[in-house]
């Protein structure tokens, strides 16, 4: 229990109600479950368990009262999500925007935590931030988009492609980013981009194993 935020892990507030728990359980379960990830080569075993350890403190009044109290003189606000509320936002965009958020975002986890990682400090902001990494690591595989595709500079310009025809498919606007490289990338940008997508791999696998 020492360290771990389960209200954060289940994306609630300290205020939401069993039903509200119970409901961010469920969903986060179906996402993460690791018989829905394992065809995928992804491993949710652990992140499956810190869900169903937080809510098995946070749906039992005695336990959650036990951990609130634990909690005070130390807690700190956090910003928490709703996955309802998060989903339709990102559905509110559209097409390929959904995953170019995505990615941008998981960038912005692995610099944060590439720098915890750097300073030797295993915070207990790792396991927030690799379950923040997974769900949208799981976003862009569901829509078949390989990973060596995800770092921003590559997302960038799928972006700008997708939006001079929206009615493009995802395989097909992969495969114009793959003749765009082969056809006008010199050899040395290609190293360097290829360079940058072996960082940004590692520091995903490092995150998410942890």
């Amino acid at each position: 229990m020492k360290g771990k935020n389960y209200y954060e892990i289940l994306g609630v507030s300290a205020k939401a109600s069993t039903e509200e728990i119970t409901a961010a359980k469920n969903a986060l379960a179906k996402r993460f479950h690791p018989d829905a990830n394992l065809k995928n080569g992804i491993d949710t075993t652990r992140q499956m368990q810190e869900i169903l350890e937080a809510y098995h403190v946070l749906s039992d009044p005695e336990r959650r009262a036990e951990y609130d109290r634990s909690r005070a003189g130390r807690r700190a606000s956090v910003q928490t999500f709703d996955l309802r509320e998060e989903d339709a936002a990102a559905e509110s965009d559209g097409g390929f925007v959904v995953y170019w958020k995505c990615a941008n975002d998981l960038y912005d986890i692995l610099c944060e935590s590439d720098q915890i990682f750097r300073e030797h400090n295993r915070s207990p902001q790792l396991t927030r931030l690799s379950m923040q990494a997974l769900r949208h690591v799981l976003t862009l595989r569901e829509a078949q988009i390989p990973e060596h595709y995800w770092h921003p500079d590559i997302m960038n310009w799928l972006l700008f492609t997708w939006y001079k025809n929206r009615n493009i498919t995802i395989s097909y606007l992969l495969t114009l980013y793959d003749e765009y490289v082969k056809n006008s990338v010199s050899a040395m940008d290609r190293l360097k981009l290829r360079k940058k997508n072996y960082l940004f791999r590692h520091s995903l696998r490092r995150l998410i194993k942890y």
